[in-house]
């Protein structure tokens, strides 16, 4: 597969500010699920809140997972090969919080936050949903990673999901 990139007179000049504030901005209207994405390396479990997380294809199995290029987390998935999506329920806003929090390490986000193992990686424990993937491919997205995973297993509960919309932590009605 061949990645397709527009010529540069077909972009926009701009997206209101230098850090894409205004795609930001955009982006916080449209509520998505919260997700902390984690794995398993010899440093340890490590671990890391994402929203940029959606089913691809269901024939194959793929997960597409969007992650900061400069992320510790990404890092460790891409050594591991691995990852698992653990779908948070509402309620676990703290969680969210705690492994989206900057400047602090992956595995210590795992210190106060009940986990298992499935699939021979980190799930918490009281996630609605697990997919555990192997790394497929990857490509470059700006300041950010796709990683294409191949759904290898997937467990589900019921529950409520926690989703993320203007910038704040919600439940659905």
């Amino acid at each position: 597969m061949t990645a397709y990139t527009a010529p540069a007179t077909q972009r926009s000049p701009g997206l209101g500010g230098p850090d894409g504030s205004a795609l930001r901005a955009a982006f916080a209207q449209l509520p998505t699920g919260v997700t902390v994405v984690t794995t398993l390396t010899t440093a340890g479990p490590a671990g890391v809140t994402a929203s940029a997380v959606c089913s691809l294809s269901l024939d194959p199995p793929l997960v597409l997972l969007g992650i900061g290029a400069r992320s510790q987390t990404l890092e460790r998935i891409l050594d591991s090969g691995r990852f698992l999506v653990n779908v948070l329920p509402v309620g676990a806003s703290a969680t969210a919080s705690a492994f989206a929090a900057p400047g602090t390490s992956p595995e210590s986000r795992f210190a106060s936050v009940p986990h298992h193992t499935y699939e021979g990686l980190p799930a918490l424990d009281d996630a609605l949903a697990w997919v555990a993937c192997s790394v497929e491919r990857t490509y470059p997205g700006g300041d950010h990673t796709v990683v294409i995973g191949h759904a290898d297993r997937c467990r589900n509960d019921e529950g409520q999901p926690l989703v993320r919309h203007a910038g704040r932590y919600r439940q659905l009605a």
